[in-house]
């Protein structure tokens, strides 16, 4: 593992378990407060399926203003703006990384916790070419109404929502919320249901979510 830099984002790197070129690539985005170390051993379980996969797990734009140690991806606080405002640091990041790796966005997945989540969602669905897959973490859809506006010829990433039942920071009710939103707009959507726990991601949470990637993203 090492530390890499693309566009304005700097954060672990781990280079594919297989060696050589990467055939796809996969962004952690960590949640409020934390910092891309806090997903970047994902990578490890996922590599297993995943050999030829890259592995970036930027850390947020700005300080978090709670924990200045963490980082943060907008103001918890703006939910309504807060998204537009960390977009274009992704968005830069996603650019740079795919062609300094020679990669297509089709061989692109997202993968984001918490207010990661969000923003999974938020550019990956607003991403065109769309990326292979986007998977969420305990988040939530946010403006939503951008989706409307974004009149696009091409589909919609398929999207995979994992949500414990006893989340106490993002409601597990608004997975069901999110779900609805991307079913009406004909967006693939599947959802895990973590019983018992948490904010926070579980084996089995994890198991969905490679088994999901595995129908979607070149390994």
């Amino acid at each position: 593992m090492d530390t890499r830099n693309f566009g304005d984002l700097t954060g672990p790197f781990i280079a594919p378990a297989r060696g050589g070129i990467a055939s796809s690539l996969i962004v952690l985005l960590h949640g409020w407060g934390a910092d891309g170390n806090d997903l970047i051993n994902l990578a490890y379980p996922i590599s297993v399926r995943f050999p030829g996969a890259a592995f970036f797990a930027p850390n947020g734009p700005t300080p978090c203003k709670v924990n200045p140690a963490g980082r943060e991806w907008f103001d918890i606080e703006d939910r309504e703006n807060g998204p537009i405002v960390g977009a274009p640091f992704i968005d830069n990041a996603l650019a740079d990384a795919l062609d300094i790796l020679n990669l297509s966005p089709s061989a692109l997945a997202l993968v984001g916790f918490s207010q990661g989540g969000m923003m999974s969602l938020h550019c990956g669905l607003l991403h065109s070419p769309p990326p292979a897959a986007i998977i969420s973490f305990s988040g939530t859809l946010l403006l939503h109404e951008d989706l409307d506006k974004n009149k696009r010829d091409t589909a919609f990433a398929p999207v995979l929502l994992v949500h414990g039942t006893e989340d106490e920071v993002v409601p597990f009710q608004l997975q069901a919320a999110s779900r609805d939103i991307l079913a009406t707009l004909s967006i693939e959507v599947e959802t895990m249901q973590c019983a018992g726990l948490g904010h926070g991601i579980d084996p089995d949470g994890l198991s969905a979510a490679i088994e999901f990637l595995a129908k979607h993203l070149p390994a």
